[in-house]
């Protein structure tokens, strides 16, 4: 290799590029896991293992530098958590305009029955008085 008659540093050579090619082929296989997990696209996954293949240190470097900042379930997830919160902030606006709807029949009905036990012991005393008020009719 490279013109050398030694052994021992052609083997220490040998070695050293069997070392950078399984380094290299490590790299794709992480860029291959990685790129599934991030992406969602099986062509984009595809062109990112051929440039790591392709450019064997630098492929993987500009992967890694442009690859996507989440994984796919971490987004997925993000978005249930938004949809369930959005659920949960419309049905508790209904629950509160429900109760502000109850709690004014609820008045509405007080005001009713406490003018009907004015009429009623208003009419038990004098029958047709001056200044009496009949009690609402509904």
């Amino acid at each position: 290799m490279f013109g050398l008659e030694s052994g021992p540093l052609n083997v220490g050579l040998s070695l050293f590029a069997l070392g950078l090619v399984c380094l290299d082929l490590a790299l794709v296989y992480w860029v291959f896991r990685d790129s599934r997990h991030r992406v969602d696209d099986a062509l984009l996954v595809a062109c990112a293992v051929i440039a790591a293949l392709i450019f064997p240190f630098v492929g993987t470097l500009i992967y890694a530098i442009v690859r996507p900042p989440e994984f796919l379930e971490d987004a997925y997830e993000r978005e249930v958590s938004i949809q369930a919160n959005e659920a949960l902030v419309k049905t508790l606006g209904e629950l509160a305009r429900s109760n502000r709807e109850l709690s004014a029949q609820v008045g509405r009905l007080e005001q009713l029955i406490v003018v009907r036990r004015k009429a009623t012991q208003g009419g038990a005393r004098e029958a047709t008085g001056p200044g009496s008020v009949p009690p609402p009719r509904r």
